[in-house]
């Protein structure tokens, strides 16, 4: 039992290290907190948890031998993946600084949006992939430590992915007018890209 807590702790280690550093999900949490404020974007915190959950049972279950099996389902993800980035890349760099009317029509991620892009987002799947074969014990232990390795994912992630949204809200506070919110958004955006090779490596 000494064994599976050492495992669990590690494995918690592991998880504020992969949500903790900046990545699409926190990239994209930032914006929001900056541009709707952190009320507005518990939504997107919601569905990040819970389609990372979805994504982590379905890696226990067998979908990531799928790819083993069928390399070909994950070049086509990397690609999905590819081309959603530069999408969400564009959207954020091009968001109305100064129209009044096109700024209350901007709503942040819903529920569904945020745990469906967990399905093609590369962080998550290089973190979920990790903690279910490095953070599993085999043999009958299995399933007890990889049902571990889901509560602790959960708990460790939300209290991260809030702190990136309270950053941005922070900011907001400093994005008083249309030229610093349009350097803002420009910045993110960028930022966006530059987590494209996590896909092309």
């Amino acid at each position: 039992m000494d064994g599976i807590w050492t495992l669990v702790v590690s494995a918690a280690i592991f998880c504020a290290t992969m949500t903790m550093t900046p990545g699409p999900n926190n990239i994209l949490l930032a914006t929001s907190g900056a541009n709707f404020g952190v009320r507005r974007t518990m939504p997107h915190i919601v569905g990040i948890r819970l389609g990372q959950t979805l994504l982590h049972i379905a890696i226990l279950l067998g979908l990531g031998s799928m790819f083993e099996a069928f390399p070909v389902m994950h070049q086509a993800l990397q690609i999905l993946s590819l081309a959603y980035l530069v999408l969400l890349a564009y959207k954020v760099i091009t968001m109305p600084v100064d129209d009044v009317s096109q700024i209350e029509r901007l709503r942040p991620m819903t529920i569904k949006e945020s745990a469906l892009f967990q399905c093609i987002n590369p962080k998550s799947w290089l973190a979920t992939i990790t903690l279910c074969t490095a953070f599993t014990i085999s043999g009958e232990a299995y399933w007890l430590t990889a049902i571990m390795g889901v509560v602790v994912f959960n708990i460790v992630g939300l209290p991260t992915s809030l702190t990136w949204v309270v950053l941005g809200a922070t900011i907001r506070r400093k994005l008083d007018t249309p030229k610093r919110r349009q350097y803002f958004n420009w910045f993110m955006g960028a930022l966006l890209l530059v987590t494209i090779p996590l896909i092309i490596h």
